[in-house]
């Protein structure tokens, strides 16, 4: 079984590279970056094995558990990433997981990533060569036994979150499991920020090793701290590790193997009877509203119920509120401006939730015909998502900016840092509004896995990733400006960074929405085509 999944993954990956010219260019690059990479990570090694033993364990636990984390949380952000086989292609065939998970881990081998990975797992055996070790070189023969376990614990930590979550989103209570998760995310990030915040850098510093030591004995850093508990003479130590290292690993395996199981037989998805809804049918009163807002008004309520509902939906909105928080709780980490940092989620979350909603149409599918069909004016298509969304994220930033102004301890930035949030949240819908509408690429269908990645996405998504980053950060100056001159000149430009935000993001997201209507009006045929392909 391990070799004929292996040859599927074969056969699927270079029939990709033969239909996707984008996908060769990623991969001649992600080599040329592995390998530009190497001498640093290899100087780096070197460098250590000089080290005491102490500072080489510190170093290694937290850059070991970095990059787990990293495995599991960067798949959740940025959807698309997950490109494993889909276990549901399987279902027809009557085999268990347990005979597929050998299979799929060799597998998941292929790709650039996960290479790099398992060779950089082996590069800490360096670090334990250096001279005036008690053991000699048994620690550095046992961190490269243990370097297949810390790829593999890397690899079970992605397929395990993506997996965990695609069930978790399709289910019933996926709206209030995604609000706990985004309180959660922000729960650690506060006093993470906080805490660095009082402590400042080095006060910060001076607590790694205690923090290091906790994380040895965890599935996060036991595979990395065992060698160190070798080299320090702690023999029960380092196999108490081990054990550790080893047992994740087969849990891992054993829990990805029940969602597998669970997948093969009921593969996550939603259908209508999962909530029970008041549907409203917007007749000729059209609830008060003038005639001309009626359609608009249908949009947003479709819209609505797409991010309330749909796992793809809940996961692009779990991914754009977790990652500001994850980036200020690295960044206050680095940085030793702690008031800046908490200052700037307000407009970093404001950013990837407009800029996150460029390829909004592909999610409708061919469901797009209805609006086609019916006439649904370009205005009214564009104005009824983007107040979809302004009706979610207007008090999520809003909350963001109050906190993270008080997290500074400068409550006088908070028209600062609340007018930076709306007007970039503004300025990145408005180029959503138009981009919606012109570059479109592949997304998972309704009911799929919403990690998936997709075939022939590569080329048209770098590009309108692209067009659409530089658009939103051009629009975005103005606003972006005064917020730093309020932050770092005169404190009394916050009142001017929030007129600039309100008012001026206003304005830019109309004419976002009037242009991307006429673009939307000239180009909905064509759009529904490449949809229903």
């Amino acid at each position: 079984m391990v070799a004929t999944l292996l040859r599927l993954r074969l056969r699927l990956l270079l029939h990709t590279l033969r239909r996707e010219g984008w996908r060769i260019v990623l991969l001649v690059v992600g080599l040329l970056w592995a390998l530009a990479s190497s001498p640093s990570v290899l100087g780096g090694m070197v460098w250590l094995s000089r080290q005491p033993v102490e500072v080489v364990h510190d170093v290694l636990v937290l850059v070991g558990t970095v990059l787990v984390l990293g495995w599991a949380v960067v798949p959740l952000l940025v959807p698309g990433l997950d490109d494993s086989l889909d276990i549901g292609r399987f279902a027809t065939f009557g085999l268990r997981a347990r005979r597929l998970v050998p299979g799929l881990l060799v597998a998941a081998l292929l790709g650039v990533p996960t290479l790099v990975t398992f060779l950089g797992s082996a590069a800490p055996a360096l670090a334990w060569l250096g001279p005036g070790r008690e053991l000699g070189v048994l620690p550095a023969v046992l961190a490269l036994a243990l370097a297949p376990v810390a790829g593999l614990t890397c690899v079970l930590a992605s397929r395990l979150s993506t997996g965990l979550a695609a069930r978790v989103l399709g289910s019933r209570r996926s709206r209030e499991i995604s609000a706990v998760g985004g309180v959660l995310v922000a729960g650690f990030a506060v006093p993470v920020v906080v805490g660095v915040a009082a402590l400042g850098l080095e006060g910060a510093l001076e607590r790694v090793p205690a923090v290091a030591a906790v994380l040895g004995w965890t599935p996060l850093g036991a595979v990395w701290a065992a060698p160190a508990a070798l080299a320090d003479g702690e023999v029960l130590g380092a196999l108490g590790r081990v054990v550790v290292a080893v047992g994740t690993v087969v849990l891992a395996a054993r829990a990805w193997a029940v969602l597998l199981d669970r997948a093969l037989v009921s593969p996550p998805a939603r259908g209508g009877q999962s909530r029970r809804r008041r549907d409203v049918v917007l007749g000729r009163e059209g609830l008060g509203l003038p005639a001309v807002a009626r359609p608009a008004l249908a949009v947003t309520r479709r819209a609505l119920r797409y991010w309330t509902a749909d796992p793809r939906y809940l996961s692009a909105l779990l991914g754009s509120v977790a990652a500001p928080l994850i980036i200020v709780v690295l960044a206050g980490t680095v940085i030793d401006a702690p008031a800046a940092v908490a200052l700037s989620i307000a407009p970093l979350m404001g950013g990837t939730i407009g800029w996150g909603r460029h390829n909004d149409v592909a999610f409708d599918g061919t469901a797009l015909w209805m609006h086609v069909v019916a006439g649904v004016p370009g205005w009214a298509d564009r104005a009824g998502r983007t107040l979809a969304t302004l009706a979610w994220s207007v008090p999520v930033v809003v909350g963001v900016a109050v906190v993270g102004s008080m997290v500074a301890g400068r409550v006088d930035l908070l028209p600062a840092s609340l007018g930076a949030g709306l007007g970039v949240l503004c300025g990145g819908l408005a180029v959503s509004a138009v981009a919606s509408g012109a570059l479109i690429y592949p997304v998972p269908a309704a009911g799929a896995n919403p990690y998936a990645a997709q075939m022939g996405a590569v080329g048209a998504s770098l590009v309108a990733q692209l067009v659409t980053s530089v658009a939103t950060l051009a629009l975005c100056v103005p606003v972006l400006v005064a917020f730093g001159a309020a932050m770092w000149w005169e404190p009394a430009m916050a009142w001017v960074t929030l007129g600039v935000g309100v008012l001026g993001g206003a304005l830019v997201l109309g004419a976002g929405v009037a242009q991307g209507g006429r673009v939307y009006d000239a180009r909905s045929v064509r759009l529904l085509a490449r949809l229903s392909r």
